[in-house]
């Protein structure tokens, strides 16, 4: 599989560098390197992470691995003593809510900057079923290459292919820049735009809400206190943990307000419960949302307003945004587990 995809991007037999970076992502300073691994054994894994985590630790390079228990007890042994200059995580966790990741990602490659390159091994977390959950994970794999475009930063993403099905891999191409093929990188010839891939993310229409999903309208931002005082009570009922109940009613709250404000002055809100799950949805009549990617990218040192959708994505276990001419729907979701 490895020679199959070296081919059809171009290389030819006992090439090992591509011809834009380094598989150890060293060539290029001050900007982004953001790289795919698709591997099938654990000496694959290796031989495409070793020479990445060494050439970080010759440069002082901050290096995080969030992998699997496996994987990261396969390079602690191939590092040796180097390992305790490596700072290991449960990809099971990192990748559990994307948002957060990337929050995560920018804000350690901004404290960093102008003194310590971030130079990353994930192992993206695909085992939910393909649904809401995986179009998020690949969005987040996507959306890194904007985020953290001018970032010093070098992040290898690798992808077991005895553990992800085709869909998976399909995507590998189509959200990183580069591949890492037998030792060496190319620019993947099935990359897109991160703006064209989150279109496709939100091409497919909302699920209809319950029948049962209690309604209610709003038109000014007086009405928002009686609001969010009934959401703190309905989430208290379905049963929501009380930190996961403040955090979620400030989304809801933060993007009534931009209804109101931004949406054409007025909407409506939809509430429902599902077996392990929350929802509320809100919809305004507005002309829609003119950038394409609002919310999803981390907001610039200072910036003060604006911040509504991203802070809702990062409260929420998984935020649904449609837009259009005929207005906004955004739908949130709180896990009850």
């Amino acid at each position: 599989m490895r020679a199959h995809l070296w081919r059809a991007l171009g290389g030819t037999a006992g090439e090992e560098e591509g011809d834009a970076v380094g598989s150890d992502g060293s060539s290029r300073g001050g900007s982004l390197v953001h790289q795919g691994l698709l591997y099938a054994t654990q000496k694959e894994f290796l031989a495409g992470t070793l020479p990445f985590i060494q050439r970080g630790l010759e440069l002082g390079d901050l290096i995080w691995v969030k992998s699997t228990v496996r994987n990261a007890n396969c390079l602690r042994a191939a590092l040796g003593a180097d390992a305790r200059r490596v700072v290991f995580g449960d990809c099971s966790q990192w990748y559990r809510h994307p948002v957060r990741a990337l929050a995560a990602l920018n804000r350690a490659a901004r404290e960093g900057a102008g003194r310590q390159r971030l130079r990353m091994i994930g192992e993206p977390w695909y085992t939910a079923s393909p649904g809401p959950q995986r179009t998020e994970q690949a969005r987040h794999e996507s959306l890194l290459n904007v985020a953290l475009a001018s970032a010093d930063a070098c992040v290898l993403c690798t992808y077991d292919t005895r553990m992800v099905d085709d869909e998976v891999v399909a995507q590998v191409g189509r959200t990183h820049p580069e591949l890492v093929v037998d030792g060496g990188a190319r620019s993947s010839p099935d990359y897109i735009d991160p703006v064209l891939f989150t279109a496709e993310c939100d091409s497919a229409p909302l699920p209809e809400p319950p029948s049962s999903a209690l309604q209610l309208a709003f038109d000014h931002l007086g009405q928002l206190a009686t609001l969010r005082a009934f959401m703190t009570s309905y989430a208290t009922w379905a049963g929501a943990a009380a930190q996961s109940v403040t955090q979620f009613v400030q989304a809801v709250d933060e993007v009534a307000t931009n209804a109101i404000e931004h949406g054409g002055g007025s909407g409506v809100i939809r509430i429902w419960t599902g077996p392990r799950t929350m929802s509320c949805e809100i919809s305004d009549t507005g002309s829609g949302l003119t950038d394409p990617l609002a919310g999803h990218l981390p907001l610039p040192p200072g910036r003060a307003g604006g911040c509504g959708l991203w802070l809702a994505r990062q409260f929420c276990d998984l935020v649904e945004v449609r837009s259009g001419s005929d207005g906004t729907t955004v739908r949130l979701h709180l896990s009850l587990e």
